[in-house]
């Protein structure tokens, strides 16, 4: 899932995407007379059953630049034992940050529920702090999915599970998109591959 955008000698694109499409998206840009160096490719690989989400998170996916922004604390690969710790850049308007973590194992953990953040703010998350002890790394190892949403009011209507089936969190992220526009209220996600592997 990536954004592309015209650039007065070229093309930027941004995003996340399967290991195994990134020759596909190659033979794409030289098929449209795209050469290699001028297209900006800022794209983050993974492996893992991540596309049902990807999909259904498509329609809200922000665009290039715009908020909700991700940057890590440290660097990746994050080995185990490590905390995972994160930087997100507030869009410019009133909104609620909601944070899910999508697994190798076909779960998602709901790491930070629906929380209201000043315009414009970024906000540090997973500093271990008293009563947290912070999101440290542990098997199965690989790439992950981190997912940061912005949305006008709560994204859902009645609090997620700590840890639930990601067909089960799919569903109801797709209804919860649903009603955010029905009622006219804006949504957006980032994607951010985290990549972990053992010491």
């Amino acid at each position: 899932m990536f954004n592309a955008t015209a650039l007065p000698n070229g093309l930027a694109v941004d995003g996340v995407l399967r290991h195994a499409d990134h020759d596909a998206l190659r033979r794409l840009l030289a098929a449209r007379d795209i050469p290699p160096n001028a297209a900006r490719l800022s794209l983050q690989g993974f492996d893992g059953p991540y596309c049902p989400a990807l999909e259904a998170l498509r329609p809200v996916l922000a665009a290039i630049g715009q908020s909700p922004r991700i940057s890590l604390v440290g660097t990746m690969p994050l080995l185990a034992g490590q905390l995972l710790r994160l930087d997100v850049t507030m869009p410019e308007w009133p909104a609620q940050l909601h944070i899910a973590y999508f697994m190798q194992s076909g779960e998602v953990a709901n790491l930070l529920p629906s929380a209201a953040h000043p315009p414009g703010s970024t906000v540090r998350l997973g500093e271990p702090r008293a009563g947290f002890p912070g999101w440290e790394v542990s098997e199965p190892f690989g790439t992950d999915l981190l997912v940061a949403v912005v949305s006008e009011g709560a994204l859902f209507g009645t609090p997620r599970p700590e840890v639930e089936a990601q067909s089960s969190y799919v569903f109801a992220l797709n209804a919860a998109i649903g009603e955010a526009k029905r009622a006219g209220r804006r949504v957006l996600i980032r994607p951010f591959v985290v990549e972990t592997a053992a010491r």
